[in-house]
């Protein structure tokens, strides 16, 4: 599924077009037959409006919170694909994901040889010389090189609010020639850098999530295991850490294979300072209902101020594996992580296709929003077979 992420995103779509685009209003999607990868009718498209023109695969949402009279703004980043390859547009809103403009655009030479992921951070303290405020943007890059493919996660820098970019470091490069995907920025309570990812490059084993971390955001130690089953053909991975109100930290992932009904499930773990997330054989805590609902497949998080974790995952399923009611139009909200059982609530963007795809409804984001709403972004295929962007708002 990673690898087809990867090569769908940097091959199948060069010749899309890509504009700056803006979108405003709320409503939703007109309803239109769109195209699967073979081209066949699925169900409409998503619903909410759409954020721009562009392609737009994993989209990563943050609000700024250390940009002096421009804190409160809310940054959006996709990864796209036009006819001057990968690219990756930066949409802003400043009225709390009613509108949102594209402000800026992630371009590189690297990009060329392929373009996957993504994740989006903003700096809450220093790091070595930058400072906080600092955005930093980080993909996986490589996957299309065709003779020794090493891939690699470039970490990109802005020091204002999303305009421009330049090249900061690379987190990580793949030792061989497997695979490098979904990196996530994340800081710990120590004010360390980190940076997650799954790597198909561990002897014995398909996949296992990894860590690695900086003082400085340019000088990287060695990677560390966070989430390594024994099972070798498990692939745990697309890792999102997030701090908790209390000082805690909450890491989502997902576990996929093992030919069980739980294949991709979405799973958890809490850290008392996002750093030590426990024995990294252990597989960590199936996040599910009380009727035994859970997601699969790229799971995202986001967390209010009052400290409820919001999950969204691509596919609503049963315990025993088959697809549940409310299939890509439900999120889990967890008052007390760690505590109690997520219930399911209405998501704000309905992907009625949602399916194990790339595109339609997988890896979006959330973030919270007014007094009591979370914005969610969400991709599905439009009535031409491109895979856009939606977003719309809603209760929690």
């Amino acid at each position: 599924m990673l690898l087809l992420c990867g090569v769908l995103a940097a091959m199948a779509l060069p010749g899309a077009a890509v504009g700056a685009g803006s979108a405003t209003g709320a409503g939703s999607a007109a309803e239109a037959e769109s195209a699967d990868g073979t081209g066949s009718a699925v169900a409409p498209a998503a619903t909410g409006t759409p954020l721009s023109d562009d392609v737009a695969y994993y989209p990563t949402t943050v609000r700024l919170r250390h940009a002096g009279e421009d804190s409160g703004a809310v940054l959006t980043a996709t990864v796209s694909f036009g006819p001057g390859g990968g690219s990756v547009p930066l949409y802003e809103s400043t009225d709390d994901g009613a509108t949102f403009t594209e402000v800026g655009r992630i371009t590189d030479d690297g990009f060329s040889d392929g373009l996957c992921c993504g994740s989006l951070l903003e700096l809450p303290n220093p790091v070595g010389d930058l400072p906080a405020g600092t955005l930093l943007w980080t993909g996986s890059a490589g996957a299309d090189q065709e003779t020794d493919r090493r891939m690699r996660l470039p970490v990109f820098q802005s020091q204002d609010r999303g305009r421009t970019w330049t090249y900061l470091s690379t987190c990580a490069t793949a030792t061989g020639t497997g695979g490098m995907w979904e990196p996530e920025l994340a800081v710990d309570a120590a004010g360390t850098l980190g940076c997650y990812y799954a790597d198909e490059n561990q002897p014995g084993h398909s996949q296992v999530l990894h860590r690695t971390t900086s003082t400085d955001g340019v000088n990287w130690d060695a990677p560390e295991p966070v989430v390594q089953v024994p099972e070798g053909d498990l692939r745990p991975g697309m890792a999102v850490v997030r701090p908790l109100p209390d000082g805690r930290h909450y890491l989502s992932y997902e576990i996929c294979g093992g030919g069980d009904p739980y294949s991709c499930a979405a799973y958890f773990r809490l850290s008392d300072d996002g750093s030590d997330w426990g024995d990294p054989a252990a597989h960590g805590t199936l996040l599910a209902t009380e009727d035994g609902r859970f997601f699969a497949h790229a799971p995202k998080i986001t967390v209010t101020p009052d400290g409820k974790v919001v999950t969204v995952g691509q596919e609503l399923k049963h315990a025993d594996g088959t697809v549940a009611e409310g299939n890509g139009a439900t999120l889990f909200v967890t008052e007390q992580p760690g505590s109690s059982t997520p219930v399911p609530i209405p998501a704000p963007v309905e992907v009625p296709a949602a399916r194990d795809d790339p595109c339609p409804n997988y890896s979006s984001s959330l973030l919270p929003v007014g007094e009591e709403q979370v914005l969610e972004i969400a991709t599905d295929y439009d009535d031409g077979g491109r895979c856009r962007a939606y977003f719309a708002t809603g209760d929690v």
